[in-house]
């Protein structure tokens, strides 16, 4: 029997010609961009798998998928895929933890650095000829500060130790986690308000869900000091971004360094990208050459585990 495996991706760069998962099997495999022609949602239809880069997937659209047994989500996070009704379909969604681990706790690192040893205000007096660095100041030693931590899994333990070989103090809060595994590891367990309370940097490193959308909201922001820095490498929907700006403008807190947003990209108009106390990159935490190879590949076994009739293993949703 030949399977049909679709490739929802962003770009027709990104996946790799060759994806040596499915090597061996009698698979054929469509590239495509989105969901939106005909001819997409024709090969769709009959797909009896979907690697996918984050095209969301509605439950009125998998309501048409006549074979489907797996959508692989090419990267870490899943909640541009409604993984229950999958599941009440017959559905496996999977994901691909861990892939970009080391990658986006070096990318938080060096935005929580950029504004730690403030770079952008330091690289406009250099710009300007001006060679003494008073004016960027105050510029305070790590021992001095502390990152807080939300959401201690895979990337917020990497941020944590690279934070603390830095010098740093670290807090972390995260319900889920055994708070002796903190401790274990030199970090101090605080709850949410405390954090936000005492951190000069707050960094989000938890995963989209309905308990996490729009969690760092007015009141949450309002705990924070005039000087804290926040640093968001996780989900741009984790944030109120009205809020944020508020608090960025009012002066409540510093600013904030930020690899994803709500919308993205944003608009030419959005106020982030007009405002110097933003500091922003393209969703590029994750990247990497071994990575953007690596994420594929995960896909790629997890969908030729369930043409074998196998669990996959990175499964999200139980059948």
């Amino acid at each position: 029997m030949t399977w049909n495996v679709v490739i929802a991706c962003i770009d027709t760069r990104n996946p790799p010609e060759t994806l040596h998962a499915l090597a061996g099997l009698d698979v054929t495999v469509h590239r495509v961009i989105g969901f939106d022609s005909e001819r997409e949602a024709a090969l769709y239809h009959k797909a009896d798998a979907i690697i996918n880069e984050l095209h969301p997937v509605t439950d009125q659209m998998m309501a048409n998928f006549q074979r489907c047994r797996i959508i692989a989500c090419a990267s870490t996070g899943y909640d541009y895929v409604d993984h229950v009704r999958a599941a009440e379909r017959g559905i496996w969604v999977t994901n691909c933890p861990g892939y970009c681990t080391d990658e986006v706790a070096t990318h938080t690192i060096a935005l929580l650095l950029s504004q730690a040893r403030r770079l952008p205000q330091l690289r406009e007096l250099a710009r300007e000829n001006q060679w003494d660095p008073r004016p960027a100041r105050p510029i305070r030693h790590p021992r001095m500060q502390t990152i807080g931590i939300i959401g201690w899994g895979r990337i917020g333990r990497a941020v944590s130790a690279k934070a603390m070989a830095l010098g740093f103090k670290v807090i972390a809060n995260d319900p889920y986690i055994d708070s002796k595994q903190m401790l274990d590891a030199g970090v101090t367990p605080v709850d949410k308000e405390t954090l936000l309370r005492e951190s000069d940097y707050v960094s989000l490193h938890t995963p989209l869900t309905e308990e996490t959308r729009g969690m760092l909201d007015a009141r949450l922001l309002a705990l924070m000091q005039p000087s804290t820095y926040l640093i968001n490498t996780a989900r741009g929907l984790l944030v109120d971004e009205s809020a944020l700006l508020d608090a960025v403008q009012t002066g409540k807190i510093m600013g904030a360094a930020l690899d994803v947003l709500t919308s993205e990209p944003p608009a030419p108009d959005h106020p982030f990208l007009h405002d110097d106390r933003f500091f922003l990159t393209p969703h590029s935490a994750w990247c990497s050459e071994e990575a953007d190879a690596a994420v594929w590949e995960w896909a790629a076994r997890d969908v030729a585990s369930v043409l074998c009739n196998e669990r996959p293993p990175h499964a999200v949703n139980q059948l």
